[in-house]
Formats: C-alpha cells, structure tokens, sequence
C-alpha cells in the first residue's frame, strides 16, 4: 500500500504498472473477517486504478496524435491504429462528410471500406447523429485485410464539432466482444476527434487556397514550381519521361488595350479551361505568369505531348469570347520540351528551354506549337 501511496505521489504511473502484479501489490484474500474484507476492497481499488490508468495512458496519446497531425489522412490513420492496438476491436473506419456526402477518410482491417459510406444504418447514424451499436449472428463474415473473421458487434459513433456533423466512426470487434474499457474509449475517441478533425479540414482549405490562383482555379507559380522540382526529381530517377509545356495566349496586350482587363481576365480564364480539358489525369498545369501557363505531362513522350498541345492550340483558335457585339478570337503559341530527349540537370532548365522552344514558336509566325532546334536540346 505504501508502494501504491509512493507512486501515486509521485505520479510515477508507469512504475507501477511494471510492477504490480498479481504476487507483488495484490493482497491474499484468505478470510471473511474484517482484514479479508479489507483486503478484498483494496485489490479493487488497485483494479480500478489500474484501468483507470491505461485508459489515461490511451488517451495521452491520442491527444499527442491529435495535436501532432493536420493533414486529414494521416489523423485518422493514427486514431484507428491507436484504437485497434488499445482495444478489442479489429476493425475500424473513419468516414467523412463533405459536401453531403461520406468518403473514407481511414480504414485498418476492412477491405471494401468504399462500400460503408452508402449503408442505410451509417447514413441514419450521421444524419440522426446517434451512436449505434450493432449485435451480429456469429454466421456473418467480414472480409479483413488478410483473412476473413466474424464481427461480433459493430460500433457506429458519430463524429461532431459544435453540434455540426463531420462523419462517423465504425469500428468491429472480432471473436472478443468489447469490454467497458473498448466502449469508454470508443465514445472518448469519437467525441475528441471531431476538434482535430475540424483544424485538419480548414488547414487543408488553407493549404489549397495557398497552392491555387483566384482567377482561374489552377496551381499558381509558388507551388506548381515545387512540384515541378518533385516530378522532374522522380522522372530522373525512374527514368521516366516527362514533357514541360509554356503556353502564350498570343497579342494578349492588345486585347487588354482594346477590350480592357475584365475581357482579358476572361480571355486568361477560357484558356486555363480549356488547358485544363485537355490534360490527362494526373498532368498539371499552373499558372507561370500574366497570360502564360506551365504545362506538366507525366510519362508523355515528345509525340504525345505534341498531340496534346496540338488539340489546345485548335481547341483555344475555335473559341469564342463574346464581348457586347463583337467576337473575340483567341490564339496561343506553345513551346515544348520532353526529357530525357531534351537534357537538363535541373527543372529549371527544363522550363527555359520551353520558354526558348515558346520563343521560336512566336517567331515563326504564332499560332503553333514551337521546338527546339537539334542544338539547343543537348544544351545545358
């Protein structure tokens, strides 16, 4: 006892925990008197001790992972490994809503997660905003990640932020059902997260605000250039290609001059789209200056990516801007390079080449989509 009373003290939890077992702090029950009542009574309060101090020792450490981590993906990850390593569940999911509807935010032991966010008794549970708990007959399997097992009892907590409904969190204990310390960290969980949850979706608003241009919704210069230098870094050492693309919407100063800025921010914007049409997934494009875009083709060789600067160019000199009476036409001179064709040691160079193949393009008349000449691929 006077170990306990040390300990506790000294919140030295830890050492307790390491220390007491049942031979060492538990106190032998062998009489009904008042001594064995005592006794029985201590090594309940020893108990009750003890469990109460995982479960602090559990939620210490979410509230690490909580305030350690933004990025959405990642928070939930780290909650549902965090809850699976401390708890009888097996399986778990945290779902958000955006826009109405759910997506998978996480998911740890469930091979179909996808398929949760339309389930009638999920979809009631974030609209009613009420925790379900769900008995099943021991016949049913789930698939897990590596093996099939039968769900005892499946959880469904709604997560909130001030009275607002974010998503929901599933979790499925196994041939174990849930003990009172599963349950309590379970409703701790789902009723913490849903702050953390709140700061990771306004950070990545915040993030997403940082990387795009206002006017046309597209990467801007700061952040496309950093991934540039990430892509070009792969593509050296995958040895992958990759083809970089300067785009120049053509006499653009003059439709300023003539129409003014709000035409020209229109004429800007029609060429953003229809860039961004184009493109395949998981090509970028950002916006590099006033009228200039930066095209990124991933894996696209010199031939492909010609096809596809080819269908901008007639796509952009098919438009239309109508402005009052009058018809606007719009052209754009295009200049492009393709590694490891075109040498360069850096995507800076890359760009500059572009910029020089965008150059010959306008001296040749505009309207086309320029290349280097032989020499000036192999410089660096």
């Amino acid at each position: 006892m006077q170990h306990i009373a040390e300990g506790l003290n000294n919140k030295q939890f830890e050492a307790i925990e390491a220390e007491c077992n049942d031979e060492i702090c538990q106190i032998e029950v062998s009489s009904n008197d008042e001594i064995g009542v005592s006794a029985k009574a201590y090594n309940q309060l020893l108990d009750a001790l003890l469990k109460s101090h995982e479960v602090e020792t559990v939620f210490n450490k979410f509230s690490i992972v909580m305030s350690e981590n933004l990025d959405l993906e990642k928070l939930s990850s780290k909650t549902l490994s965090l809850l699976i390593d401390s708890t009888n569940f097996e399986a778990a999911a945290i779902l958000i809503s955006k826009k109405g509807e759910l997506t998978v935010a996480a998911s740890e032991g469930i091979m179909s997660a996808d398929t949760l966010v339309k389930h009638d008794v999920v979809l009631k549970s974030v609209k009613d905003t009420l925790s379900t708990k769900l008995t099943l007959p021991k016949n049913i399997n789930l698939d897990g990640v590596l093996t099939q097992f039968q769900p005892s009892e499946v959880f469904i907590k709604p997560i909130e932020f001030k009275g607002i409904s974010l998503g929901v969190l599933i979790a499925a204990t196994g041939a174990e059902l849930a003990d009172e310390r599963t349950e309590l960290l379970a409703k701790l969980f789902s009723r913490s997260i849903g702050l953390a949850i709140n700061n990771a979706i306004i950070h990545s608003k915040f993030q997403k605000l940082a990387a795009i241009d206002g006017l046309t919704s597209i990467y801007n210069r700061r952040f496309g250039m950093e991934r540039l230098k990430e892509d070009f870094v792969r593509a050296v050492r995958d040895g992958n290609n990759m083809s970089v693309a300067m785009v120049d919407i053509d006499t653009f100063k003059s439709v300023n001059d003539t129409y003014g800025h709000l035409v020209g921010d229109k004429a800007i914007k029609l060429v953003a789209d229809i860039i961004t049409e184009a493109l395949r997934e998981g090509d970028i494009v950002i916006r590099y200056g006033g009228d200039e875009f930066l095209m990124i083709l991933h894996g696209a060789s010199i031939k492909n990516a010609i096809k596809i600067c080819e269908r901008i160019r007639h796509q952009v000199r098919d438009s239309i801007i109508q402005e009052c009476e009058r018809q606007i036409r719009l052209t754009v001179s295009i200049g492009l390079v393709s590694f490891p064709e075109v040498s360069a040691k850096t995507e800076i160079d890359l760009v500059h080449k572009a910029d020089k193949a965008l150059y010959q393009a306008k001296e040749n008349g505009r309207d086309q989509v320029g290349l280097l000449s032989p020499e000036a691929m192999t410089e660096v």
